[in-house]
């Protein structure tokens, strides 16, 4: 008995990619946003994420978490590659507040937005694989496996790799005074 090989319709592979698309997409485009501080070019960059998925993984029958994995270091790799090529000049951005309001929930917002660009560019001073655990462990909420994995490392160089992030990052900001010492 001979049995022929199940051929593979071309509407499940973009049913599934769909899905995926659906459950990640808000998650990889915060995180490249985080790690870019430019929406314009998160959304560039999520977009060419999906398309290189797409093209590499579409028939590779990965199960959803393994995809968001492969998505976050697509998207991780991306990023760096575009942070060689270009500067990340920050342009001034129209949504500004100013604070010649006499509201102080305005001027605290503006104070915070202050406070996280500033996080941002201490950020920015590590390394890209330090900036990318940091980014994963603690606005992603990814566990050190998650980490490793998109990572390409083990689970304990990714633990050194956090730790080490942590103690630079909090050196950078005594160094501005964003920290009391």
């Amino acid at each position: 008995m001979v049995l022929a090989p199940k051929l593979i319709s071309v509407a499940e592979p973009m049913l599934s990619m769909e899905t995926l698309y659906e459950k990640s997409h808000k998650r990889i485009y915060d995180f490249l946003y985080k790690y870019t501080q430019n929406a314009d070019t998160a959304m560039d960059l999520m977009q060419d994420t999906y398309l290189n998925f797409f093209r590499a993984y579409k028939l590779a029958g990965l199960d959803e978490e393994k995809s968001i994995m492969v998505l976050y270091r697509i998207a991780r790799n991306l990023s760096i590659n575009f942070s060689k090529k270009f500067s990340n000049v920050k342009e001034s951005s129209s949504q500004e507040m100013h604070l010649h309001s006499h509201d102080p929930s305005i001027e605290k917002k503006v104070v915070l937005r202050d406070l996280e660009e500033r996080i941002y560019k201490c950020l920015n001073e590590l390394k890209e694989d330090e900036k990318t655990a940091l980014l994963l462990k603690n606005i992603e909420n990814f566990n050190l496996t998650q980490i490793a994995e998109v990572l390409d490392i083990s689970v304990s160089t990714a633990s050194r790799l956090v730790i080490r992030a942590q103690e630079k990052l909090l050196k950078i900001a005594e160094k501005k005074g964003l920290v009391p010492e």
